[in-house]
């Protein structure tokens, strides 16, 4: 069920996904959905990826890190997740979000405060949720242009090195400027 609605959600987002298509989908009655979902937005949430064991480590590791480094760490990541043959969850959180300000909230709660947030506090860095939001924009600014808008198709020129130097000067920029 879980499966059908994380499918179904990055389909057609919130709104046009209905229980009784995600039973549908998994092949069961809706009545069973319900029984172990509640509702709707429960399911929704449930199909958020929680953070991987790797992500839940990354914060000790990259505050160990000089800032460059740290910052060509996190541009690799992101460049892995987004260039991966499987689509990110990235992209369909965004899209099943879109429409209701219930997944939106789940979707600044999983971005800023599970990820993002934990990250730069353990860096130490001043005014840390700023900067958990400008890496959040950063993340998801990505995902977008890479899978809607086909950065390869827009830019052919820019090969992997140039595009990591980039995204990695990006996010020195956000780990290092000095916000009063």
């Amino acid at each position: 069920m879980l499966q059908a609605a994380k499918a179904l959600f990055a389909e057609h987002g919130y709104q046009r996904t209905t229980i009784r298509l995600i039973a549908e989908r998994a092949g069961v009655d809706p009545s069973l959905v319900i029984y172990f979902f509640s509702s709707k937005e429960q399911l929704f949430a449930a199909s958020m990826p929680a953070p991987s064991e790797e992500a839940l480590r990354a914060p000790k590791l990259l505050a160990a890190l000089p800032r460059a480094e740290a910052a060509r760490a996190m541009a690799q990541r992101i460049l892995e997740s987004i260039k991966a043959e499987e689509p990110s969850n990235i992209l369909s959180i965004m899209r099943a979000a879109s429409s209701r300000p219930e997944a939106i909230s789940h979707l600044r709660e999983m971005f800023v405060s599970r990820t993002m947030l934990p990250m730069i506090t353990e860096l130490g860095l001043s005014r840390p949720r700023e900067r958990a939001v400008l890496l959040a924009s950063i993340v998801t600014g990505l995902s977008f242009v890479h899978e809607l808008l086909d950065i390869d198709a827009e830019w052919p020129n820019l090969n992997r090195d140039a595009e990591l130097e980039l995204i990695s000067k990006t996010i020195e920029l956000t780990l290092t400027i000095e916000l009063e």
